[in-house]
């Protein structure tokens, strides 16, 4: 069993068991795969063993702060299984920043650890993926019923209020403004161009949200794929919208931006009323939108739109 710890000088997790990216193989590898998990005692063997028979090369399981009690056994029984040991709390785009910096792969897979996956997603998901030039292929999710999830997230702006309309896919390939419960089949090299997750939102909706935004503004498509499919094994909690830090950051990323001479930027004049709704006092609202507003400057011809322009790609009825 191989153990390597990141590359910084104080190092935020460890990677034991396989060889990773050493690894070497006679065929162009089709995909790897990221596991998150999320406790509870599954088959996680099954899950494993179900991945490398529908082509993963490499699987890294994303251990959280405490590793379960199974990760010695099924570093034994799957050589192809690399377990990352987290040495402190990190949100979940976080999480999954630092597996794909730990993949070689085109094309990532990401799934948790209480879902099962079936379809066939090595050969002609990829094939799609490469045709269409897509960020994100979503998978359709059933849950624990066998039900479908209402996986597709249409935007619509109701009297100048964002709001987030799940839907159930209905027909193959439709536009969702984020991955469901972050799974999907992720180009690697246009997630990493994109920056990923951004690790300082720390709740899931507001972090997919603003992921969801910047890649749709910078002229990337995350679309819904029948070939791949997966299914929830327990209940899961939904995510809490309530508005907080990844909200305000969310606001100036995305909603407060505009769109103007072939660039985005972020005018002063959205000051005052970011002022008057942040509750962070001037000091802090003030050190939030200068540090945002560099952000949107050195990335402002990267912007092919805004965020209104975005939810127009959907069509919604109140």
């Amino acid at each position: 069993m191989s153990t390597t710890p990141s590359t910084s000088e104080y190092p935020d997790y460890t990677v034991v068991g396989g060889s990773g990216g050493e690894r070497e193989t006679r065929h162009t590898p089709l995909f790897s795969a990221i596991v998150l998990n999320r406790g509870g005692r599954y088959r996680r063997g099954d899950l494993f063993a179900r991945l490398e028979r529908l082509g993963a090369s490499d699987i890294i399981s994303v251990e959280g702060e405490t590793p379960q009690y199974d990760v010695e056994l099924l570093t034994a029984r799957h050589p192809k299984v690399r377990f990352m040991l987290l040495h402190r709390r990190m949100n979940i785009g976080h999480r999954i920043n630092l597996a794909m910096g730990e993949l070689k792969t085109r094309y990532v897979f990401v799934i948790w650890n209480d879902m099962s996956v079936d379809g066939t997603l090595a050969s002609r998901s990829v094939d799609r993926m490469r045709d269409e030039e897509l960020l994100c292929m979503v998978p359709v999710i059933r849950n624990e019923r066998g039900e479908t999830v209402p996986g597709i997230m249409a935007p619509a702006f109701y009297r100048r209020l964002l709001r987030v309309v799940p839907k159930t896919p209905i027909v193959d390939e439709e536009a969702t403004l984020f991955p469901f419960d972050y799974c999907g089949f992720y180009h690697r090299e246009r997630f990493l161009q994109l920056y990923g997750f951004d690790i300082q939102i720390e709740r899931p909706y507001w972090q997919k949200l603003d992921f969801g935004f910047r890649a749709f503004m910078w002229g990337e498509q995350i679309r819904t794929n029948s070939s791949v499919r997966a299914q929830q094994l327990s209940e899961t909690e939904p995510d809490d919208t309530t508005p907080d830090l990844g909200y305000r950051r969310l606001y100036l990323k995305a909603l407060a931006l505009r769109f103007q001479n072939d660039c985005g930027m972020l005018p002063w004049r959205r000051f005052p009323g970011f002022l008057l709704r942040s509750g962070a006092g001037v000091a802090g609202s003030l050190q939030l939108f200068r540090e945002i507003r560099r952000w949107v400057y050195e990335n402002r011809f990267r912007f092919r739109m805004n965020a209104r322009s975005v939810t127009d790609l959907w069509e919604y009825d109140e």
